[in-house]
């Protein structure tokens, strides 16, 4: 008996590795006849902090600042559903979820969406990030209600160095 995944939940951030997840998730909905759901998720954390991930760093996130991010991401995420509309995925759905991107990829989406696989990127944070907090993807893993796939190579399964690839 063969596999096929007819919900396949993919989350996005706008990294590299991300990028890659996505069209991996293109395929397999293509492959599988199944619905694409792409998701990303906002979180707090990203807006406030210290780092040059950060938009605002420590203090009051002014509303009219979330509501941009909310705005690029809705953009990003609409123009991830054409990409996979135009390779023939039949159903594409998105969200821009606002939460906390481990326990809700993990968890909430697949639940809510009743997806029966998660694809992520291998990973999106630096090595700092990893060692104090650990890789979504690591989480991911630990944690799903579902079956998971980490992309680690692009469409053709080939490895590509972070080193030399273009932003």
């Amino acid at each position: 008996m063969i596999q096929e995944y007819k919900k396949i939940l993919v989350g996005v951030d706008g990294s590299r590795q991300a990028k890659r997840a996505l069209d991996k998730a293109i395929a397999v909905a293509v492959r599988n006849e199944a619905q694409l759901i792409i998701v990303t998720v906002m979180s707090g954390g990203d807006y406030v902090g210290v780092g040059s991930n950060t938009r605002v760093g420590f203090g009051y996130v002014d509303q009219s600042v979330m509501d941009d991010v909310r705005q690029e991401l809705t953009d990003a995420v609409d123009g991830y559903r054409k990409r996979a509309e135009d390779a023939g995925v039949k159903e594409v759905v998105t969200s821009v979820f606002y939460g906390h991107a481990k326990v809700d990829l993990a968890r909430t989406l697949p639940k809510e969406f009743s997806a029966d696989l998660i694809m992520l990127g291998s990973t999106g944070v630096n090595v700092v990030e990893r060692m104090l907090m650990g890789s979504t993807a690591s989480f991911v893993v630990a944690n799903a209600v579902c079956d998971v796939l980490i992309v680690r190579t692009d469409v053709h399964n080939q490895a590509i160095s972070l080193k030399h690839l273009p932003s």
